[in-house]
């Protein structure tokens, strides 16, 4: 029975690991680099994890992930499996294959560089879209307060007791009745605003079809379109380097990828099969995927020898262009919230003074 315990704790301690260090971007991205500073010194793989290894467990234990994570590569390796077999559950796909085109091409260490690249990529647009949700989710919370303090608060004040019958005009009235609207359905509307988003981001990576490309050229969805087109270039542009022909890269690509991207990689691929190069193809797919300037600069750097050079430029360049990209279309977003925000409080306080100008004169016809 202790045997059984244990062998379930081991089992559990060891799923726990992966999910931890899955989720630690930037552990990975340091070991990634440690790594390839090791083995551009001579040091062969084996020896560098063993090195890390030992490391890690001085300053963080023998149950920290990466303390794990470095023992069960070491422990598969030494029974014949590449790294990137036995990296297998331990790290996204993208970055595994990565790896997996530096064995195969002898250039390891640039693998691992490029994989600390793509995990550095990611976490500027991350900080980038992360950055410009924040104000208009501040914002949409300030909206339904508001909503929340005039309907239930503010507004029952002036319409209970004595000015119960009192007899309401104009914006006054409207006030009242956006008043009984919002007692009666702000929490339905929540609700359903709750669904709508939640529905709008999980469809995001599957809806697709001639629409989709129309809204793709408008926030939110050109949002998505950038955050999905950086970091695939940025993929592609690492794999190409690592040794991976462009085709298998984009064809490796596509096997990870969601319906969305997916094809728009794989008629991409079809159009390179017909004899086209790169940018060519991506022009003729009709999908203005990633981005209809990067398509123009692909198709002329396809032309000219140290493409593969040119397409690790392009996607650095991109990604320094595509946060900027994200910041601003962030901005337009929270510029609509900013006017929906104004417009809201200016109509809740214009009713306000709506309502105390008429109950001044109801007040005044009173005493006369």
């Amino acid at each position: 029975m202790s045997a059984r315990s244990s062998d379930i704790s081991s089992s559990f301690e060891l799923a726990f690991a992966k999910v931890m260090f899955s989720f630690d971007t930037d552990g990975r991205r340091r070991l990634w680099l440690k790594l390839a500073k090791l083995i551009g010194n001579g040091v062969q793989i084996l020896n560098a994890i063993a090195s890390i290894r030992t490391l890690r467990i001085e300053s963080g234990g023998k149950s920290h992930p990466e303390t794990i994570a470095l023992s069960e590569w070491a422990k598969q390796m030494n029974n014949g499996r590449p790294l990137s077999e036995a990296m297998d559950g331990w790290i996204p796909t993208d970055e595994r294959m990565l790896i997996a085109a530096g064995e195969a091409a002898g250039t390891m260490e640039l693998a691992l560089r490029s994989s600390a690249r793509v995990l550095e990529a990611r976490k500027q647009i991350n900080a980038a879209v992360v950055g410009g949700l924040a104000y208009p989710f501040v914002l949409l919370l300030m909206s339904f307060g508001v909503l929340y303090l005039f309907g239930f608060k503010i507004v029952p004040a002036f319409t209970t007791g004595a000015l119960k019958n009192a007899h309401w005009t104009g914006i006054a009235l409207g006030m009242i009745n956006v008043s009984l609207f919002i007692r009666q359905w702000l929490w339905g509307l929540a609700a359903l605003f709750a669904v709508i988003l939640v529905a709008f981001f999980g469809t995001l990576p599957y809806f697709d079809g001639p629409l989709r490309v129309k809204l793709d050229r408008y926030p939110p969805y050109s949002i998505f379109r950038v955050i999905q087109g950086s970091t695939w270039l940025i993929a592609m542009a690492a794999m190409v380097e690592a040794g991976m022909r462009i085709e298998a890269a984009l064809t490796q690509l596509a096997e990870t990828a969601g319906p969305w991207l997916r094809n728009r990689i794989n008629a991409c691929v079809t159009e390179m099969r017909s004899g086209r190069n790169m940018g060519d193809a991506l022009s003729r797919t009709g999908y203005e995927f990633p981005d209809r300037e990067i398509i123009n600069d692909l198709g002329v750097y396809a032309a000219l020898s140290g493409f593969d050079q040119a397409l690790s430029i392009t996607g650095r360049e991109w990604l320094e262009e595509s946060v900027d990209q994200i910041k601003r279309r962030m901005n337009v977003v929270f510029g609509i919230c900013i006017v929906v925000l104004g417009g809201l409080i200016a109509f809740m306080v214009s009713g306000m003074i709506g309502m105390q100008l008429q109950l001044a004169t109801a007040l005044q016809s009173s005493f006369r």
